[in-house]
C-alpha cells in the first residue's frame, strides 16, 4: 500500500475524532453569574446617581467642558480611569484592573464628600459591593491569579477634602464626582458585556 493511501486512511479515522472531541468554549456558571451581578450593580449605581445628585447639589453646572475640567483640577478630583474596547493591547485583565481602580477612586471621593453632606451612603455601599463582584469576576476568570495592589492609588482623592472650603466647592465637587461616576458606570456595563461576549 502506498504511503499516500495510508495517510488518507489515517485521516479518515483520526480527523473526525479530533473534531468531535474539541470542547465548545462557554463562560463558566461562576463567571457568568459574577458578570451579571456586577452589571446589575453598575446599572443600579447609574440609575441612583440622579437622585443622589438632586439631593446633594442645587448647582446647574452648564459650563463648557474645558471649564468643568479646570474646575475638577482645581478641586483635586483625579481623572477617571479610561475603559477602552477590548483588544490585544487592552485585554480583560487590564480592563478589570481599570474598573477596580475607578471604583476605589469613587469610594474615596464619596468618602471625602460624605464628611460634608449626606445622602451618599447608598452609593458608597453599592460601590463596595461592585468592587467585590469585580474581584469575583477576576477569580472566576483566573482562579488563583494575583490581584492588583489595592493600596496603589489611595492618595488620588486625598487632596479633595482640603479644597472643600465652602458650600460652592462642596456642591461643585459632588456634581462633578457624581456626573463622572454615572459615566464610568455606563463604561463598566459596556466593558462587562464585552467580556461576557468574549468568554
Amino acid at each position: 500500500m502506498h504511503a499516500y493511501a495510508v495517510f488518507q486512511l489515517l485521516c479518515c479515522f483520526l480527523l473526525p475524532r479530533t473534531i468531535h472531541t474539541a470542547p465548545a468554549i462557554a463562560p463558566s456558571p461562576g463567571l457568568q453569574d459574577a458578570l451579571e451581578r456586577a452589571e446589575m450593580l453598575a446599572d443600579k449605581i447609574s440609575r441612583d446617581v440622579p437622585t443622589a445628585l438632586a439631593q446633594a447639589s442645587t448647582l446647574d453646572l452648564t459650563s463648557p467642558i474645558g471649564d468643568l475640567q479646570m474646575l475638577a483640577v482645581t478641586l483635586s478630583i483625579p481623572p477617571v480611569p479610561v475603559l477602552k474596547p477590548l483588544s490585544p493591547t487592552f485585554n480583560v485583565d487590564t480592563c478589570l484592573n481599570r474598573m477596580a481602580a475607578g471604583v476605589r477612586m469613587f469610594q474615596g471621593l464619596l468618602g471625602a464628600l460624605s464628611e460634608r453632606l449626606g445622602g451618599l451612603d447608598r452609593l458608597r455601599a453599592d460601590l463596595r459591593d461592585l468592587l467585590a463582584h469585580i474581584a469575583k469576576v477576576r477569580e472566576a476568570a483566573w482562579p488563583g491569579g494575583d490581584e492588583t495592589n489595592q493600596d496603589e492609588h489611595l492618595d488620588q482623592w486625598a487632596g479633595l477634602a482640603a479644597q472643600l472650603q465652602g458650600d460652592y466647592e462642596v456642591q461643585a465637587a459632588v456634581h462633578l464626582t457624581l456626573t463622572q461616576l454615572r459615566s464610568f458606570a455606563h463604561d463598566i456595563i459596556r466593558s462587562l458585556r464585552a467580556i461576557a461576549a468574549q468568554r
